[in-house]
Protein backbone atom coordinates (compact mmCIF):
# COMPACT_ATOMS: atom_id res chain seq x y z
CA UNK A 1 0.00 0.00 0.00
CA UNK A 2 2.81 2.36 0.92
CA UNK A 3 4.58 1.43 -2.29
CA UNK A 4 1.51 2.33 -4.36
CA UNK A 5 1.24 5.63 -2.47
CA UNK A 6 4.87 6.47 -3.27
CA UNK A 7 4.32 5.66 -6.94
CA UNK A 8 1.23 7.88 -6.99
CA UNK A 9 3.18 10.76 -5.42
CA UNK A 10 5.96 10.29 -7.97
CA UNK A 11 3.48 10.32 -10.84
CA UNK A 12 1.81 13.46 -9.47
CA UNK A 13 5.21 15.11 -9.07
CA UNK A 14 6.28 14.23 -12.61
CA UNK A 15 2.98 15.44 -14.09
CA UNK A 16 3.22 18.68 -12.09
CA UNK A 17 6.81 19.17 -13.22
CA UNK A 18 5.93 18.59 -16.87
CA UNK A 19 2.98 20.97 -16.65
CA UNK A 20 5.11 23.59 -14.91
CA UNK A 21 7.83 23.32 -17.55
CA UNK A 22 5.22 23.46 -20.31
CA UNK A 23 3.56 26.55 -18.82
CA UNK A 24 6.97 28.15 -18.31
CA UNK A 25 7.99 27.32 -21.88
CA UNK A 26 4.74 28.78 -23.22
CA UNK A 27 5.22 31.91 -21.10
CA UNK A 28 8.81 32.32 -22.26
CA UNK A 29 7.84 31.73 -25.88
CA UNK A 30 5.06 34.28 -25.54
CA UNK A 31 7.48 36.75 -23.96
CA UNK A 32 9.99 36.25 -26.77
CA UNK A 33 7.23 36.66 -29.38
CA UNK A 34 6.10 39.89 -27.72
CA UNK A 35 9.65 41.22 -27.86
CA UNK A 36 9.84 40.37 -31.57
CA UNK A 37 6.91 42.77 -32.07
CA UNK A 38 8.64 45.51 -30.11
CA UNK A 39 10.76 46.78 -33.01
CA UNK A 40 10.69 50.54 -33.41
CA UNK A 41 11.09 53.89 -31.70
CA UNK A 42 9.98 54.54 -28.10
CA UNK A 43 9.72 57.97 -26.41
CA UNK A 44 10.65 58.70 -22.80
CA UNK A 45 7.50 59.55 -20.81
CA UNK A 46 9.24 62.35 -18.91
CA UNK A 47 10.36 64.14 -22.08
CA UNK A 48 10.24 67.94 -21.85
CA UNK A 49 11.76 70.94 -23.63
CA UNK A 50 15.23 70.58 -22.13
CA UNK A 51 15.21 66.87 -21.30
CA UNK A 52 14.00 64.13 -23.57
CA UNK A 53 14.89 60.62 -24.59
CA UNK A 54 14.37 58.11 -27.37
CA UNK A 55 14.89 54.35 -27.28
CA UNK A 56 15.22 52.29 -30.45
CA UNK A 57 14.81 48.50 -30.34
CA UNK A 58 15.51 46.05 -33.17
CA UNK A 59 15.29 42.22 -33.02
CA UNK A 60 18.49 40.45 -34.02
CA UNK A 61 19.34 36.75 -34.14
CA UNK A 62 17.74 34.36 -31.61
CA UNK A 63 16.95 36.28 -28.37
CA UNK A 64 19.34 39.16 -28.99
CA UNK A 65 18.09 42.72 -29.54
CA UNK A 66 19.83 45.90 -30.60
CA UNK A 67 19.10 49.02 -28.56
CA UNK A 68 20.10 52.65 -28.88
CA UNK A 69 19.36 55.56 -26.57
CA UNK A 70 19.33 59.13 -27.85
CA UNK A 71 19.04 61.48 -24.89
CA UNK A 72 19.12 65.19 -24.24
CA UNK A 73 19.53 66.53 -20.72
CA UNK A 74 19.47 70.12 -19.53
CA UNK A 75 17.61 72.73 -17.52
CA UNK A 76 15.35 75.64 -18.30
CA UNK A 77 17.06 77.73 -15.61
CA UNK A 78 20.45 77.46 -17.31
CA UNK A 79 18.90 77.52 -20.78
CA UNK A 80 21.32 74.81 -21.93
CA UNK A 81 21.41 71.09 -22.64
CA UNK A 82 23.71 68.33 -23.87
CA UNK A 83 23.21 65.18 -25.96
CA UNK A 84 24.30 61.64 -25.19
CA UNK A 85 23.94 58.49 -27.32
CA UNK A 86 24.67 54.92 -26.35
CA UNK A 87 23.95 51.65 -28.16
CA UNK A 88 24.44 47.95 -27.49
CA UNK A 89 22.90 44.48 -27.44
CA UNK A 90 20.59 43.04 -24.78
CA UNK A 91 19.57 39.42 -24.27
CA UNK A 92 16.00 38.44 -23.39
CA UNK A 93 16.42 36.12 -20.41
CA UNK A 94 14.21 33.21 -19.32
CA UNK A 95 11.95 35.51 -17.30
CA UNK A 96 11.20 37.64 -20.41
CA UNK A 97 13.31 40.57 -19.24
CA UNK A 98 16.08 42.01 -21.38
CA UNK A 99 19.51 42.53 -19.83
CA UNK A 100 22.56 44.34 -21.20
CA UNK A 101 25.99 44.93 -19.75
CA UNK A 102 28.06 47.69 -21.32
CA UNK A 103 31.16 49.65 -20.38
CA UNK A 104 31.12 53.43 -20.08
CA UNK A 105 34.38 55.23 -19.26
CA UNK A 106 35.85 51.79 -18.45
CA UNK A 107 33.19 51.22 -15.78
CA UNK A 108 30.44 48.56 -15.99
CA UNK A 109 26.83 49.64 -16.49
CA UNK A 110 23.86 47.27 -16.42
CA UNK A 111 20.56 48.01 -18.19
CA UNK A 112 17.35 46.07 -17.64
CA UNK A 113 14.45 46.19 -20.15
CA UNK A 114 10.93 45.12 -19.22
CA UNK A 115 8.22 45.02 -21.88
CA UNK A 116 4.64 45.85 -20.86
CA UNK A 117 2.39 46.06 -23.90
CA UNK A 118 3.60 49.08 -25.86
CA UNK A 119 5.75 50.40 -23.03
CA UNK A 120 9.34 49.47 -22.16
CA UNK A 121 10.55 50.12 -18.62
CA UNK A 122 14.31 50.68 -18.35
CA UNK A 123 16.38 50.40 -15.18
CA UNK A 124 19.98 51.62 -15.12
CA UNK A 125 22.59 50.36 -12.66
CA UNK A 126 25.90 52.22 -12.85
CA UNK A 127 26.85 55.71 -14.00
CA UNK A 128 26.53 57.19 -17.50
CA UNK A 129 26.63 60.84 -18.66
CA UNK A 130 22.82 60.64 -18.77
CA UNK A 131 20.53 58.40 -16.72
CA UNK A 132 18.24 56.57 -19.16
CA UNK A 133 16.00 54.99 -16.52
CA UNK A 134 12.26 55.39 -16.95
CA UNK A 135 9.35 54.28 -19.12
CA UNK A 136 9.31 54.62 -22.89
CA UNK A 137 6.12 54.51 -24.99
CA UNK A 138 6.02 53.15 -28.54
CA UNK A 139 5.88 55.84 -31.23
CA UNK A 140 6.62 54.38 -34.68
CA UNK A 141 8.51 51.73 -36.64
CA UNK A 142 10.89 54.12 -38.40
CA UNK A 143 14.19 55.25 -36.95
CA UNK A 144 17.43 56.99 -38.00
CA UNK A 145 20.29 54.97 -36.57
CA UNK A 146 23.68 56.45 -35.73
CA UNK A 147 27.26 55.21 -35.97
CA UNK A 148 26.91 53.84 -32.44
CA UNK A 149 24.14 51.49 -33.56
CA UNK A 150 26.06 50.60 -36.73
CA UNK A 151 28.90 49.21 -34.62
CA UNK A 152 26.69 47.70 -31.92
CA UNK A 153 24.66 45.65 -34.44
CA UNK A 154 27.76 43.59 -35.23
CA UNK A 155 27.85 42.34 -31.65
CA UNK A 156 24.40 40.83 -32.17
CA UNK A 157 25.50 38.63 -35.10
CA UNK A 158 27.01 35.16 -34.87
CA UNK A 159 30.81 35.37 -34.32
CA UNK A 160 31.25 32.80 -37.11
CA UNK A 161 30.03 35.48 -39.54
CA UNK A 162 31.85 38.46 -38.04
CA UNK A 163 35.05 36.94 -36.56
CA UNK A 164 34.33 38.98 -33.42
CA UNK A 165 35.35 36.05 -31.22
CA UNK A 166 37.66 35.28 -28.33
CA UNK A 167 40.66 34.63 -30.59
CA UNK A 168 40.56 38.25 -31.82
CA UNK A 169 39.98 39.86 -28.45
CA UNK A 170 40.63 42.49 -27.36
CA UNK A 171 39.34 44.42 -30.38
CA UNK A 172 37.56 47.67 -31.08
CA UNK A 173 35.08 48.69 -33.78
CA UNK A 174 35.68 51.96 -35.60
CA UNK A 175 33.99 53.60 -38.57
CA UNK A 176 35.27 55.66 -41.48
CA UNK A 177 34.81 59.43 -41.78
CA UNK A 178 32.98 58.95 -45.08
CA UNK A 179 30.05 56.65 -45.72
CA UNK A 180 29.77 54.42 -48.77
CA UNK A 181 27.36 55.78 -51.35
CA UNK A 182 25.42 57.63 -48.68
CA UNK A 183 23.88 54.32 -47.59
CA UNK A 184 26.48 52.18 -45.80
CA UNK A 185 28.55 52.82 -42.69
CA UNK A 186 32.10 51.56 -43.27
CA UNK A 187 32.90 49.73 -40.00
CA UNK A 188 36.23 48.03 -39.27
CA UNK A 189 37.32 45.60 -36.56
CA UNK A 190 40.81 46.36 -35.21
CA UNK A 191 42.82 43.90 -33.11
CA UNK A 192 44.04 45.98 -30.18
CA UNK A 193 47.50 44.50 -29.50
CA UNK A 194 48.59 44.30 -33.16
CA UNK A 195 46.64 47.36 -34.39
CA UNK A 196 45.71 45.34 -37.48
CA UNK A 197 42.30 45.20 -39.14
CA UNK A 198 40.93 41.65 -39.23
CA UNK A 199 37.41 42.35 -40.55
CA UNK A 200 35.56 45.05 -42.45
CA UNK A 201 31.81 45.57 -42.76
CA UNK A 202 29.18 47.59 -44.62
CA UNK A 203 26.24 48.37 -42.32
CA UNK A 204 23.08 49.76 -43.95
CA UNK A 205 21.85 53.17 -42.79
CA UNK A 206 18.54 51.67 -41.61
CA UNK A 207 20.31 48.59 -40.15
CA UNK A 208 18.41 46.26 -42.51
CA UNK A 209 21.55 44.65 -43.98
CA UNK A 210 25.17 43.92 -43.05
CA UNK A 211 27.89 42.87 -45.50
CA UNK A 212 31.30 41.38 -44.79
CA UNK A 213 33.63 43.45 -46.96
CA UNK A 214 37.20 42.44 -46.17
CA UNK A 215 38.66 42.74 -49.70
CA UNK A 216 36.38 45.63 -50.83
CA UNK A 217 35.76 43.76 -54.09
CA UNK A 218 33.33 41.00 -53.23
CA UNK A 219 30.99 41.98 -50.35
CA UNK A 220 29.10 39.07 -48.79
CA UNK A 221 25.67 39.49 -47.17
CA UNK A 222 25.79 38.16 -43.59
CA UNK A 223 22.60 39.68 -42.19
CA UNK A 224 19.24 40.98 -43.41
CA UNK A 225 18.31 42.07 -46.92
CA UNK A 226 19.14 44.99 -49.27
CA UNK A 227 15.45 45.32 -50.23
CA UNK A 228 14.95 48.80 -48.75
CA UNK A 229 18.19 50.02 -50.38
CA UNK A 230 16.77 49.14 -53.83
CA UNK A 231 13.68 51.31 -53.34
CA UNK A 232 14.96 54.20 -51.19
CA UNK A 233 14.78 57.50 -53.10
CA UNK A 234 17.43 59.42 -51.15
CA UNK A 235 20.82 58.81 -49.58
CA UNK A 236 20.28 59.60 -45.87
CA UNK A 237 23.92 59.37 -44.78
CA UNK A 238 25.04 61.63 -47.62
CA UNK A 239 22.68 64.32 -46.33
CA UNK A 240 24.04 63.84 -42.81
CA UNK A 241 27.60 64.35 -44.10
CA UNK A 242 26.60 67.63 -45.72
CA UNK A 243 25.03 68.81 -42.46
CA UNK A 244 28.11 67.75 -40.48
CA UNK A 245 30.38 69.76 -42.79
CA UNK A 246 28.56 72.91 -41.73
CA UNK A 247 28.31 71.97 -38.03
CA UNK A 248 31.23 72.58 -35.61
CA UNK A 249 32.94 69.59 -34.00
CA UNK A 250 31.59 69.14 -30.44
CA UNK A 251 34.13 69.91 -27.76
CA UNK A 252 35.46 66.83 -26.03
CA UNK A 253 34.44 64.41 -28.80
CA UNK A 254 36.32 61.15 -28.24
CA UNK A 255 35.05 58.84 -30.98
CA UNK A 256 37.86 57.18 -32.92
CA UNK A 257 37.49 57.40 -36.68
CA UNK A 258 39.56 56.24 -39.65
CA UNK A 259 39.77 57.76 -43.08
CA UNK A 260 37.57 56.05 -45.65
CA UNK A 261 40.04 55.46 -48.46
CA UNK A 262 37.49 53.99 -50.89
CA UNK A 263 34.34 55.07 -49.08
CA UNK A 264 31.96 56.80 -51.43
CA UNK A 265 34.73 57.62 -53.93
CA UNK A 266 33.77 57.63 -57.57
CA UNK A 267 30.06 57.81 -56.83
CA UNK A 268 28.08 60.10 -59.10
CA UNK A 269 26.37 62.12 -56.38
CA UNK A 270 24.11 63.88 -58.89
CA UNK A 271 22.44 60.49 -59.49
CA UNK A 272 21.86 59.76 -55.83
CA UNK A 273 18.27 60.95 -55.83
CA UNK A 274 17.86 57.18 -55.68
CA UNK A 275 20.36 55.12 -53.72
CA UNK A 276 20.41 52.52 -56.51
CA UNK A 277 19.82 53.65 -60.08
CA UNK A 278 19.79 51.96 -63.49
CA UNK A 279 20.39 53.88 -66.71
CA UNK A 280 22.18 53.87 -70.07
CA UNK A 281 25.71 55.20 -70.36
CA UNK A 282 24.15 57.78 -72.67
CA UNK A 283 20.38 58.26 -73.06
CA UNK A 284 20.99 59.20 -76.72
CA UNK A 285 22.65 56.61 -78.99
CA UNK A 286 23.74 57.18 -82.57
CA UNK A 287 22.06 54.86 -85.04
CA UNK A 288 24.43 52.00 -85.79
CA UNK A 289 26.22 52.26 -82.43
CA UNK A 290 25.77 50.57 -79.04
CA UNK A 291 25.79 51.48 -75.36
CA UNK A 292 25.34 49.66 -72.07
CA UNK A 293 23.00 49.77 -69.10
CA UNK A 294 24.87 51.04 -66.05
CA UNK A 295 23.94 50.22 -62.46
CA UNK A 296 24.93 52.73 -59.77
CA UNK A 297 24.99 50.85 -56.46
CA UNK A 298 26.84 51.57 -53.19
CA UNK A 299 29.64 49.29 -52.04
CA UNK A 300 30.31 47.55 -55.36
CA UNK A 301 27.68 44.96 -54.51
CA UNK A 302 27.14 42.13 -56.98
CA UNK A 303 23.96 42.42 -59.03
CA UNK A 304 22.10 40.75 -61.87
CA UNK A 305 19.95 42.19 -64.68
CA UNK A 306 17.15 40.03 -66.07
CA UNK A 307 13.87 40.13 -68.06
CA UNK A 308 15.29 42.89 -70.29
CA UNK A 309 12.87 44.09 -72.98
CA UNK A 310 12.53 47.03 -75.38
CA UNK A 311 9.22 48.69 -76.20
CA UNK A 312 10.52 49.39 -79.73
CA UNK A 313 13.08 46.79 -80.69
CA UNK A 314 13.20 48.09 -84.26
CA UNK A 315 14.47 51.42 -82.87
CA UNK A 316 16.62 50.34 -79.89
CA UNK A 317 17.26 46.70 -79.03
CA UNK A 318 18.60 45.27 -75.77
CA UNK A 319 20.30 41.92 -75.19
CA UNK A 320 20.57 39.76 -72.06
CA UNK A 321 23.83 41.46 -71.04
CA UNK A 322 22.25 44.94 -71.07
CA UNK A 323 23.81 46.08 -74.36
CA UNK A 324 21.67 48.68 -76.16
CA UNK A 325 21.89 48.96 -79.96
CA UNK A 326 20.38 51.87 -81.91
CA UNK A 327 18.84 50.56 -85.14
CA UNK A 328 16.64 53.40 -86.39
CA UNK A 329 15.75 56.93 -85.39
CA UNK A 330 13.19 57.02 -82.59
CA UNK A 331 12.58 56.36 -78.89
CA UNK A 332 12.26 53.18 -76.82
CA UNK A 333 11.60 52.27 -73.21
CA UNK A 334 13.81 49.57 -71.73
CA UNK A 335 12.34 47.52 -68.86
CA UNK A 336 13.86 44.80 -66.70
CA UNK A 337 14.59 43.51 -63.22
CA UNK A 338 17.57 44.31 -60.98
CA UNK A 339 18.48 41.69 -58.36
CA UNK A 340 20.93 42.17 -55.47
CA UNK A 341 21.37 39.09 -53.29
CA UNK A 342 17.88 38.18 -52.00
CA UNK A 343 16.04 41.31 -53.21
CA UNK A 344 14.75 42.47 -56.63
CA UNK A 345 13.31 45.62 -58.17
CA UNK A 346 11.71 46.35 -61.55
CA UNK A 347 12.98 49.33 -63.53
CA UNK A 348 12.43 51.19 -66.79
CA UNK A 349 14.53 53.76 -68.66
CA UNK A 350 14.02 55.78 -71.84
CA UNK A 351 16.54 55.73 -74.69
CA UNK A 352 16.65 57.76 -77.91
CA UNK A 353 18.25 56.59 -81.15
CA UNK A 354 19.32 59.48 -83.38
CA UNK A 355 20.83 60.22 -86.77
CA UNK A 356 23.39 63.03 -86.57
CA UNK A 357 22.02 66.28 -88.02
CA UNK A 358 23.15 69.84 -88.29
CA UNK A 359 21.16 71.98 -85.88
CA UNK A 360 20.93 75.75 -85.46
CA UNK A 361 18.69 76.51 -82.48
CA UNK A 362 19.36 80.26 -82.70
CA UNK A 363 18.01 80.58 -86.24
CA UNK A 364 14.58 82.29 -86.16
CA UNK A 365 11.73 81.76 -88.58
CA UNK A 366 11.42 85.55 -89.06
CA UNK A 367 14.02 88.30 -89.41
CA UNK A 368 13.48 92.04 -89.59
CA UNK A 369 15.14 94.15 -92.27
CA UNK A 370 18.61 95.26 -91.10
CA UNK A 371 18.36 92.88 -88.14
CA UNK A 372 21.60 90.97 -87.55
CA UNK A 373 21.94 87.49 -86.10
CA UNK A 374 25.13 85.58 -85.35
CA UNK A 375 24.72 81.99 -86.53
CA UNK A 376 25.99 78.96 -84.60
CA UNK A 377 25.55 75.28 -85.38
CA UNK A 378 26.18 71.90 -83.78
CA UNK A 379 25.72 68.24 -84.66
CA UNK A 380 23.29 66.19 -82.57
CA UNK A 381 25.10 63.71 -80.37
CA UNK A 382 28.37 65.64 -80.44
CA UNK A 383 29.75 68.09 -77.92
CA UNK A 384 30.68 71.62 -78.93
CA UNK A 385 29.85 73.73 -81.97
CA UNK A 386 30.87 73.30 -85.59
CA UNK A 387 31.68 75.97 -88.18
CA UNK A 388 29.82 75.08 -91.36
CA UNK A 389 29.76 76.97 -94.67
CA UNK A 390 26.72 79.24 -94.67
CA UNK A 391 24.84 80.38 -97.76
CA UNK A 392 21.50 82.01 -98.71
CA UNK A 393 19.27 81.37 -101.70
CA UNK A 394 18.76 85.07 -102.50
CA UNK A 395 21.35 87.64 -101.43
CA UNK A 396 18.92 90.48 -102.22
CA UNK A 397 16.61 89.34 -99.39
CA UNK A 398 19.31 88.37 -96.86
CA UNK A 399 23.06 87.99 -96.72
CA UNK A 400 25.62 86.19 -94.57
CA UNK A 401 29.04 87.65 -93.82
CA UNK A 402 31.46 86.19 -91.27
CA UNK A 403 28.71 83.97 -89.85
CA UNK A 404 26.26 86.87 -89.34
CA UNK A 405 22.84 86.78 -91.05
CA UNK A 406 21.38 90.21 -92.00
CA UNK A 407 17.88 90.90 -93.35
CA UNK A 408 17.83 93.18 -96.43
CA UNK A 409 14.38 93.08 -98.08
CA UNK A 410 10.91 91.58 -97.81
CA UNK A 411 10.74 87.98 -98.94
CA UNK A 412 11.46 84.34 -98.18
CA UNK A 413 14.98 82.95 -98.24
CA UNK A 414 16.64 79.56 -97.70
CA UNK A 415 19.56 79.52 -95.25
CA UNK A 416 21.86 76.54 -95.83
CA UNK A 417 24.66 75.12 -93.64
CA UNK A 418 27.15 72.61 -95.02
CA UNK A 419 29.64 70.73 -92.86
CA UNK A 420 31.65 67.98 -94.63
CA UNK A 421 29.01 65.66 -96.07
CA UNK A 422 26.21 67.01 -93.89
CA UNK A 423 23.87 69.69 -95.19
CA UNK A 424 20.77 71.33 -93.71
CA UNK A 425 18.46 74.09 -95.01
CA UNK A 426 16.09 76.32 -93.06
CA UNK A 427 13.51 78.72 -94.48
CA UNK A 428 13.44 82.27 -93.06
CA UNK A 429 10.92 85.09 -93.68
CA UNK A 430 12.36 88.61 -93.85
CA UNK A 431 10.57 91.93 -93.27
CA UNK A 432 6.84 91.88 -93.97
CA UNK A 433 6.90 88.39 -95.43
CA UNK A 434 5.64 85.42 -93.47
CA UNK A 435 6.35 81.72 -93.73
CA UNK A 436 3.44 79.68 -95.09
CA UNK A 437 1.34 78.01 -92.49
CA UNK A 438 1.72 74.31 -91.89
CA UNK A 439 0.35 72.44 -94.93
CA UNK A 440 0.43 75.60 -97.05
CA UNK A 441 3.13 75.78 -99.79
CA UNK A 442 5.16 78.91 -100.37
CA UNK A 443 3.97 79.26 -103.94
CA UNK A 444 0.36 78.43 -103.13
CA UNK A 445 0.15 75.48 -105.60
CA UNK A 446 1.33 72.52 -103.55
CA UNK A 447 -1.95 72.32 -101.68
CA UNK A 448 -4.03 72.15 -104.87
CA UNK A 449 -6.33 69.19 -104.16
CA UNK A 450 -9.01 67.10 -105.85
CA UNK A 451 -11.77 69.37 -104.53
CA UNK A 452 -10.17 72.37 -106.21
CA UNK A 453 -9.90 70.39 -109.46
CA UNK A 454 -13.57 69.45 -109.32
CA UNK A 455 -14.59 73.04 -108.64
CA UNK A 456 -12.68 74.26 -111.70
CA UNK A 457 -13.68 71.36 -113.94
CA UNK A 458 -17.42 71.39 -113.20
CA UNK A 459 -18.23 74.62 -115.08
CA UNK A 460 -16.19 73.44 -118.06
CA UNK A 461 -18.07 70.13 -118.13
CA UNK A 462 -21.43 71.83 -117.81
CA UNK A 463 -20.72 74.45 -120.49
CA UNK A 464 -19.17 71.90 -122.82
CA UNK A 465 -22.06 69.52 -122.35
CA UNK A 466 -24.59 72.27 -123.05
CA UNK A 467 -22.85 73.30 -126.25
CA UNK A 468 -22.68 69.66 -127.45
CA UNK A 469 -26.41 69.15 -126.80
CA UNK A 470 -27.29 72.39 -128.60
CA UNK A 471 -25.19 71.52 -131.66
CA UNK A 472 -26.68 68.02 -131.81
CA UNK A 473 -30.26 69.33 -131.80
CA UNK A 474 -29.47 71.97 -134.37
CA UNK A 475 -27.97 69.37 -136.69
CA UNK A 476 -31.14 67.31 -136.49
Amino acid sequence: MKRNFKITKLVVFMVTLVLTLAVTAVALAKGADEWKKAEGLYVWKQSAQYSNGFLFVKPMEEDLFLFEFKTMRGSEAEDSSYDYNVAGIFLVEDNGTGAAEIEVDKKPVKLTFTLKGKTIAVKQTGAMPADVSGEYDFQEKGYNATEAAATAILEGLAPAKTSLNSSNRPYRLVYANETVGGWFYDVRAIHQPSKKMFARFLVAADLTAVYRNDDVKNPKLIYGSPATMLTTEFAPLLQEEEEEEEAPVPEGATEEKVEGKDAGKGEDQSRLSAVVSVGPEDPEIKVGESSKLNVSIPGRLNYKLSDLKSSAGDKVSVDEKGTLTAKAEGKATITGKLTVDNASRDFKVDVTAYVPKLECDALPTHLEINEKLELSAYITGQEGEVKPQWSVSDSKIAEIKDGVLTGKADGLVDVTAKNDKMERTWKVAVGKSELPKKGEAAGGDDDFGILDLLILALPVVLIGGGIWMFMKRRKK
